[in-house]
């Protein structure tokens, strides 16, 4: 039974962290200690004796929170902000309900819940998202280092594609810093292109999921993820020098 109240604890903390922060905009480093402590009970729980196993997953967890706290911290509309942070904290709860399934079945030598390794991919992506925009606008705003900055970008991402190729198979080592390499360029290309870092974060975004994707399946949907990376790019650019 208790496993199942616990799948609402981790969105229930987050949730009235935010909300308790957004209102009285102090103890931002509280809000974060006890929001990640949140995340590791969590994972200790449902995981059990798995825990130790799968540290890399919760360390990333908390990377993509991370990510989405900065994000929401640079929001200027506060019903944005609230809003943005229940429809998070919800993603949250489809991933510790997926997890729970996963641990459910998983065996040593088992995959497990193909839906939570899928759901996983996708919440990776989506702290990208929100890094690489809260970083661009960083260096915008604060005069942060690009290069730092780009070395934070690299350095999750890296963490986030080693956990999402445990999941795959036959995946070449080089491939993965060849993929780094790709990234890097592209990230620092998009900081000398005159877009909002909106616009920036996507388009890193379109390209860090055609990079691992194209990885994970081995190259199969190459040119479908080619055609629809360059048209999403093309109206992108398109759209933001004319507005």
């Amino acid at each position: 039974m208790y496993k199942y109240l616990v799948l609402f604890f981790n969105p229930l903390i987050l949730l009235v962290g935010f909300w308790l922060f957004f209102y009285y905009q102090s103890g931002l480093v509280w809000l974060v200690v006890l929001s990640l402590l949140a995340i590791l009970l969590t994972g200790r729980i449902l995981s059990q004796r798995y825990f130790w196993k799968f540290k890399l997953l919760w360390f990333n967890l908390m990377v993509v929170y991370i990510a989405e706290l900065l994000f929401l911290l640079l929001l200027t509309s506060e019903t944005v902000r609230y809003l943005s942070s229940f429809i998070l904290v919800l993603a949250w709860l489809v991933l510790w309900i997926l997890l729970k399934k996963y641990f459910q079945v998983i065996k040593d030598k088992d995959t497990g819940n193909k839906d939570y390794l899928a759901f996983s991919r996708f919440f990776y992506y989506l702290g990208f998202w929100f890094l690489s925009s809260s970083l661009y606008s960083l260096i915008i705003f604060l005069n942060l280092s690009a290069l730092s900055c780009l070395f934070l970008m690299l350095l999750a991402t890296f963490l986030w594609m080693q956990d999402i190729f445990k999941s795959a198979e036959n995946i070449n080592k080089y491939y993965v810093w060849f993929a780094m390499f790709l990234l890097a360029q592209a990230l620092a290309a998009l900081y000398f292109l005159p877009v909002s870092f909106y616009i920036a974060g996507t388009i890193a975004t379109l390209w860090f999921f055609f990079i691992i994707d194209n990885i994970v399946s081995q190259l199969k949907y190459f040119q479908l993820y080619l055609g629809l990376f360059l048209l999403s790019i093309f109206l992108l650019l398109g759209t933001s020098i004319i507005t």
